[in-house]
This record gives C-alpha cells, structure tokens and sequence, in this order.
C-alpha cells in the first residue's frame, strides 16, 4: 500500500499590534505562525457509508466496514475472531481470510492476542493529538503477518460439517441433473421411433 502524507505545515500570516519599546509608540507587525495540520481526508458518515456498501459490497468488504463502525475511542478493536464472527454475523473463516488479508496490507497491526489498532494514517476519529498518540501505538506494533489461526475441536467439527453440507448440495444437484437428462433422452428416442429394450424383447 502506497503511504500518502496525511501531515503538512500550514503558513498563517496575520498583523498584530506591538509597543515599540524604544518609542513607547504602538505599531502594526506582520506575524508568521507555522503549523502542522492533518490534510488529505474526506469527511464519512458512517452508518450511511456502510448502508450504502451493503448493496455492491462482498463479505469481505462489508466486514471491514463492521471493523470501522466498532472501534474505539483508540482506534482499537479487541475481539477474537469467534466472537468478531458472532457480533458481525458472518463465518468464521470469512473473518480469519479477512483479517488475514488487512494485517498484510498494513491496514491494521495486533498489538496483543485479541486486540488490533487500526493504522491512523488510514482511518482515525478524534483529535489531531489523539491521532499521534494511536500512531505511536501503531508504530511500535510491530508489523506482521497473521500466524496460522489454530481452531479448537468444537470449529473443526463445524467446518467440516459445513463442508459436508455444501458438498451433499453439490451431489443433490448433479444427481437431479443426471435424472433430467436421462428422462429428455427417453422421451426423445420415443418421438424418433426408436424402440426400446423390452420392445424388442416383444418382437422377438
């Protein structure tokens, strides 16, 4: 991911009044003040923002819409993936494939077992100060790719069973497709006059 500048300074020139020690006279002075201000950001409502991606969004997406809406005020998220699954209603391998894919891309960083912060440079509400703050988090976690999630006895059970349903869905399917086909072939060798086994048995 290509890192924009979300910092710049900021030239404020203004006129003040100053008493000129030596004279005891008041005189206008030109006054220069530098600052830091944040740039390149777009204010979002939310909630709008993630009802709208609802119609053209995949669970993938929707999901990392759930992960902004739920943070807190650290830019945090502190959740398993069980119960991330839970609360945004969607699978579980949805959210290890996802989180997975975020972590990579920088897009968040764990910084214990259960916890993430999300990047400030990307995505953050509050104070310009509070930013920094959350970016010294984010920097001292350090980056990493997101280790082999190991599923207890209970999730293994539920994925295969989950597998074993999508792939008697698959067999119900192909079955009634073979059936379909083979009654068209039966009817259209009866238009075409074609005799079948037990007519020949009776001509014989």
């Amino acid at each position: 991911m290509s890192k924009q500048q979300t910092q710049k300074k900021t030239k404020v020139v203004g006129t003040q009044q100053f008493i000129n020690v030596n004279t005891g006279e008041v005189e206008d002075f030109q006054v220069t003040s530098v600052e830091e201000r944040d740039f390149n950001f777009h204010k979002v409502w939310m909630k709008n923002f993630i009802n709208t991606l609802e119609i053209v969004g995949n669970q993938k997406t929707k999901l990392c819409f759930w992960i902004i809406d739920n943070l807190n005020k650290e830019n945090q998220l502190c959740m398993t993936y069980r119960q991330i699954a839970e609360k945004a209603n969607m699978s579980l391998d949805t959210v290890r494939v996802t989180m997975k894919l975020l972590l990579e891309a920088d897009f968040l960083r764990r910084i214990n077992m259960g916890c993430y912060v999300v990047n400030p440079d990307i995505l953050f509400k509050g104070t310009r100060n509070g930013r920094l703050n959350v970016l010294t988090i984010y920097n001292d976690a350090e980056k990493q790719k997101q280790p082999e999630y190991e599923m207890s006895t209970d999730e293994k059970i539920e994925s295969l069973q989950n597998t074993i349903n999508d792939l008697n869905e698959v067999l119900k399917r192909l079955i009634s497709e073979k059936n379909q086909n083979g009654v068209s072939a039966v009817t259209d060798n009866d238009e075409n006059g074609v005799l079948t086994d037990s007519e020949n048995e009776e001509i014989a």
